[in-house]
């Protein structure tokens, strides 16, 4: 009698996969794509580069998972949130995300393999489609209950509510938390204030 039952994977090599893409992610981050070579994520994870090459097949092969390992999930909000606490809910976790260390480090560098990658363009394409379902859904909301008006689009309501904060990410000091809050709040409070009840 044959055997269908899927084999457990080894701990220990989930491990030694965690680590080089920790260590690609790290290298990433501080010195951009050029920094990630197979003898640079060998050293810095400390895994043999044989163990590398069953993994992936090439350099570019594990770029795509250090990619697919560091986007964020966002999670839809509460089906018993009002529109104004699920528009509130979806923005304060964009920017919950988007402030983490580790993300405001490798943005930059993940935003310069997609023009290289046609890869990584659409494993963020694709997240980028998740993410605008969630906001289409809490848009519909407030369509709904007569807050916004029916047509409303919601990629130009991502581009009006995260694009300010994204910029603020851009030009405020790192540690300047409190410029990233006041610019959640100015443009939420902006963009309610122009749809009155």
């Amino acid at each position: 009698m044959t055997d269908h039952t899927t084999r457990p994977i080894d701990p220990r090599v989930l491990r030694s996969r965690a680590k080089m893409i920790d260590a690609a992610t790290e290298l990433l981050a501080e010195s951009g794509p050029r920094a990630v070579t197979v003898d640079a994520v060998s050293e810095r994870s400390g895994v043999a580069k044989s163990t590398l090459y069953r993994h992936w097949e090439s350099r570019e092969g594990l770029l795509v998972d250090v990619m697919r390992s560091n986007i964020p999930d966002i999670q839809a909000p509460d089906s018993e949130l009002t529109f104004e606490q699920a528009l509130r809910a979806v923005v304060v976790e964009v920017t919950a995300v988007m402030t983490t260390p580790r993300w405001r480090a490798i943005l930059p560098a993940l935003m310069m393999l997609q023009q290289h990658m046609p890869e990584l363009a659409e494993i963020a394409h694709d997240d980028h489609e998740e993410k605008k379902a969630i906001l289409r859904e809490v848009v519909q909301r407030g369509i709904d209950a007569g807050r916004l008006p029916a047509g409303t689009d919601e990629e130009l309501v991502a581009r009006q509510l995260i694009g300010p904060v994204f910029f603020t990410l851009l030009t405020a000091h790192p540690a300047d938390d409190a410029a990233v809050d006041k610019t959640v709040d100015y443009v939420l409070e902006r963009f309610l204030a122009s749809y009155p009840d």
